[in-house]
């Protein structure tokens, strides 16, 4: 039992019980940009984090909420012995700011629980073992950490859907994929969106949501256009990834599927 009294114990009869106190907390939260109603933060985060304990997911570090001028709509950053939940300012009129409060929570859990997919030895190993030699490898190398991004959403996602709901995630996901179908200049440039493209397609599909036939049209005309013959397969590594045993590998597959594609293997 912890000094801080976070277990109980009850005696039933012969039997203890041993009772959890729900732990996810917000331990402060500040506004960088002095305009932002920090208080719906607060409660948003507050109701998200009840959804989560009501469905056994627990978060034991403190959490900070930082409201800012973001490029993105928010990150987690661990920070010791707590984490810090980056929100973009403008997450907070978005309609989704519940939604990436549960992403963003689904991070630091998996951190927490010291998943493979957020793992940086992990991602270290696999950096090392699949690459491009010359001409083009640091390109692939930004490509990879975008794909690696992507299997981390995956694995948030898996707690984050049961919160956002999947007409939601199919609105947000709808979105995301159809501003993504664009050919670049460069060949890896379309092999990044490409990434997105299919991380968004196999998430959906891994929650089973069906997307809009204009979706799959767009998608479809994007990829015969930029020549790329790998989505389908970049699209079921994503869905498929594995929720229990050797993650590592699948991934690996994942990233020389990325790689060829790139180099037009």
């Amino acid at each position: 039992m912890s000094a801080q009294g976070l277990h109980r114990l009850i005696k039933l009869g012969s039997v203890v019980k041993v009772e959890v106190a729900f732990q996810m907390k917000i331990a402060g939260a500040m506004d960088l940009t002095g305009k932002a109603d920090l208080d719906r933060a607060v409660e948003t985060f507050k109701r998200v984090a009840a959804q989560y304990n009501a469905l056994g997911v627990d978060v034991s570090r403190p959490i900070v909420l930082v409201v800012e001028n973001l490029p993105i709509m928010g990150a987690t950053e661990p920070a010791g012995d707590a984490f810090r939940l980056h929100i973009g300012v403008q997450a907070m009129s978005s309609g989704m700011l519940d939604g990436l409060i549960a992403h963003e929570v689904g991070h630091m859990y998996r951190i927490q629980q010291g998943h493979p997919s957020h793992s940086a030895d992990v991602h270290g190993r696999l950096l090392s073992s699949v690459g491009v030699r010359g001409k083009g490898g640091g390109e692939f190398l930004a490509v990879a950490r975008l794909a690696l991004n992507h299997v981390e959403d995956i694995y948030a996602d898996d707690l984050a859907f049961d919160v956002i709901g999947s007409e939601r995630a199919r609105m947000f996901f709808t979105d995301w994929i159809r501003r993504s179908t664009v050919s670049r200049g460069k060949r890896w440039e379309t092999v990044a969106n490409e990434v997105t493209v299919a991380f968004g397609l196999g998430n959906m599909e891994r929650h089973g949501v069906q997307p809009e036939d204009i979706v799959l049209r767009e998608t479809r005309e994007f990829s015969g256009k930029a020549g790329l013959n790998l989505l389908p397969k970049l699209v079921a590594a994503y869905r498929d990834l594995p929720k229990t045993g050797d993650v590592e590998t699948a991934i690996r597959e994942l990233l020389i599927d990325v790689r060829d594609e790139g180099v037009g293997r």
